[in-house]
Parts: structure tokens; C-alpha cells; sequence
């Protein structure tokens, strides 16, 4: 393809996959809030109805995970005196449910899913950007893509740095983790468009 066919699919399918990762992060995270928070009303009705019912069921929790009777018994006590503590402490052993906060907003996190995408999806297009006036000579597409290719593997080992630093993994493992299974996902797609243009033939007296 030719450098500038190249930079407009690139920019649009960056900014076409972001938008669509932002919203589908957005409208996921929605959800998963509007559930938990309906089974938390549900919760909370069935302890201002029935809460020897629903002591009783965290007092067996409490056992299963290793207290005696008594002290589960105890501790449940206690804790329901306050209930709205109680009916989160359910939604956490109970349904392993987590109550969103109250400014959590799903739209904000669709947003920074948004530009991270586009911050890490324009990177590989920077070759493109960059050296399009300079003359490297016939093999400039090659060279080009060589130079997007190191890009792409490079933003892929960053990103799965920084994925290490909300878990206890090293960030070099980290790096390479989402580097391999990066390079594999475009190896694949690579290799599946080899084949559809080897099946269809499309390409072949195709110039760009």
C-alpha cells in the first residue's frame, strides 16, 4: 500500500477502535454497576425484612472461612448493628459483589480507555508521520513498515510495564507477557490476510 493509504486507514482504524473500546468500556462498566447496585437494594430489603435470615447466612460464611461458631457469631453481631455496613459486608462474602462508590463514573473510565488507546495506537504510525518526506529510497514501504512493526512491539512491552504496577508482577515480565501475546495476536492476522489475498488473488494486479 502506498504511505499515504497507510496513514488514512491507520488513523481511522485508530480512532474507530478506540471508540468503540471506550464505549463498549463505558457501557460495560454501566452495567456491571447497575447490577451490583440492584442486588445491593435487594440485600438491604431482605435485612430489614428477614435479618435473623440474613445474620444467620453470614454467620455460616464467617464459618466456612475458618472462625468457630462463637466468634463468627460475634463478630456478625456487632457488625450488623450497622446496617448499611452489614448489607456491603454481604455484597463482598455474600454475592462477591463490589458497591460502586459514588462518583464512580463508567463514562470517565470509557474516556481514559479512549485516549489510552489513541495515545498507544497512533505511536506505531509515528514512522509513518515522521520520515514520510525523507528519502529512503526504493525500499521506503519496507523500511517503514520495519520501523512501525519495532514501534508496535515497543508500546506493547511499555504498556505491559505499567500493567505491573497495580499487580505484584516484575515489570519485565510484565513487558514480555503482553509483548508475546501482542506479537502472536499480529502474527496471526498477518498470516489470515496472506491467506485471503493467496485464496482470493485480490492484490495481485492491484497497485496502491
Amino acid at each position: 500500500l502506498a504511505i499515504e493509504v497507510v496513514l488514512i486507514l491507520g488513523i481511522s482504524s485508530v480512532f474507530a477502535d478506540a471508540l468503540s473500546m471506550g464505549v463498549g468500556d463505558a457501557l460495560s462498566t454501566k452495567a456491571a454497576n447497575q447490577y451490583a447496585l440492584e442486588e445491593r437494594a435487594r440485600e438491604m430489603w431482605e435485612m430489614e425484612n428477614n435479618p435473623e435470615g440474613e445474620i444467620q447466612e453470614m454467620i455460616e460464611i464467617f464459618e466456612e472461612k475458618g472462625l468457630s461458631k462463637e466468634d463468627a457469631t460475634t463478630a456478625i453481631l456487632a457488625m450488623s448493628k450497622n446496617k448499611e455496613f452489614f448489607v456491603d459486608l454481604m455484597m463482598a462474602f455474600e454475592l462477591e459483589l463490589e458497591v460502586p462508590s459514588e462518583d464512580d463514573n463508567p463514562y470517565f473510565d470509557g474516556l481514559v480507555t479512549f485516549c489510552s488507546f489513541v495515545c498507544f495506537g497512533f505511536v506505531p504510525l509515528m514512522g509513518y508521520v515522521v520520515l514520510y518526506s525523507i528519502d529512503l529510497g526504493d525500499d521506503k514501504v519496507n523500511i517503514l513498515f520495519i520501523i512501525a512493526c519495532c514501534l508496535t512491539g515497543l508500546m506493547l512491552f511499555v504498556l505491559g510495564a505499567l500493567k505491573t504496577m497495580f499487580t505484584i508482577q516484575k515489570w519485565y515480565a510484565g513487558g514480555l507477557e503482553i509483548l508475546f501475546f501482542g506479537a502472536m495476536t499480529a502474527a496471526v492476522a498477518y498470516l489470515i490476510g496472506l491467506l485471503v489475498e493467496e485464496v482470493t488473488g485480490f492484490g495481485e494486479d492491484t497497485n496502491c
